[in-house]
């Protein structure tokens, strides 16, 4: 069968997820003398304990090549060559996090998760002064961006008009190739909107400029298709987190296509549309009840066992 698999000759591509590393393939191949169509699903494989073993004595042992993406604050991206590779592409993209505290090694850990139900009385009493308590070290990455001092080349969109502007640039979790992943995330330049909790009416245009900014960026700077006219369809997913993983309001934009992205789950993700409408009803999401999930060793888990909750 290997001489069936060696004939695979590629047409197109069916599909191809770049966090889950697969691509499915249309194809032909000789079988029982006749040239017939053939699937060829192809996924890389995962990281051998050899090849771990190799960075226990330095990254330089395990990459013959290491090329710069960017850096912003403790944030470090780079493309890797491992020793033997040939490839003109990287074979890995990574994330230097340095210095690393305990509350970011607990979040790429894999701890075990609950679902909170915070309600209006927990959030004045707790999340929002957890919140208003966070050393402004936290996001000093993200006014470096806003200030004009880190990943400026990288930068799409600006309206800098401080209550009603944003930006808009690649998400450093994309490889900035594969547009079946593509991810965009816009930054609003409104220091006084943390969460989806902090939105009202009048942020309406705001998120509408946004939604309106990345379609038109990802269709004329990366080829993705145009909404449709009437606008109730679109190539992207466009969405909010709470809980959100840094306070300072942005919204993560991705191609309709990346289906495997975990920060897309529900207990999460809040679809942009969803929260638009809402705030045209007049709801106030300060005075909902919203459902997170969240790590154990969380630091606001842990202030809201003090207080009392989710024991």
């Amino acid at each position: 069968m290997t001489e069936v698999v060696r004939s695979f000759r590629l047409t197109r591509v069916l599909h191809e997820d770049a966090r889950s590393r697969v691509v499915n393939l249309l194809g032909a191949c000789s079988y029982d003398g006749q040239e017939t169509a053939a699937l060829l699903l192809m996924e890389k494989t995962h990281f051998s304990p050899q090849f771990l073993d190799t960075i226990e004595t330095g990254l330089s042992h395990a990459f013959s090549r290491i090329e710069s993406i960017g850096q912003n604050d403790i944030y470090t991206w780079v493309f890797g060559w491992q020793a033997a590779s040939k490839n003109e592409q990287a074979d890995v993209k990574m994330t230097l996090i340095c210095p690393a505290t305990d509350e970011l090694i607990a979040k790429y850990s894999t701890p075990e998760r609950r679902m909170v139900l915070e309600t209006p009385h927990m959030y004045r009493t707790v999340t929002k002064p957890w919140i208003d308590m966070l050393p402004t070290s936290k996001t000093a990455w993200v006014r470096n961006i806003l200030q004009g001092i880190s990943e400026q080349e990288s930068i799409l969109y600006n309206d800098d008009d401080p209550k009603a502007g944003f930006i808009l640039l690649p998400d450093m979790k994309w490889d900035r190739r594969s547009l079946s992943s593509l991810y965009l995330v816009a930054i609003v330049r409104d220091e006084s909107l943390k969460t989806l909790r902090d939105l009202r009416k009048e942020h309406i245009p705001l998120l509408r400029n946004i939604q309106t900014a990345g379609a038109q960026i990802a269709r004329d700077t990366f080829g993705l298709p145009p909404a449709s006219t009437d606008g109730s369809a679109t190539p992207l997913r466009c969405f909010l987190h709470y809980m959100p993983t840094y306070f300072h309001l942005h919204v993560h934009l991705l191609s309709a296509n990346f289906t495997s992205h975990p920060g897309a789950l529900v207990g999460q993700a809040h679809l942009l549309e969803d929260v638009i409408s809402l705030l045209e009803l007049g709801v106030s999401f300060s005075d909902r009840t919203l459902g997170y999930a969240m790590a154990d060793g969380h630091p606001l888990l842990h202030a809201l066992q003090e207080a009392g909750y989710a024991k």
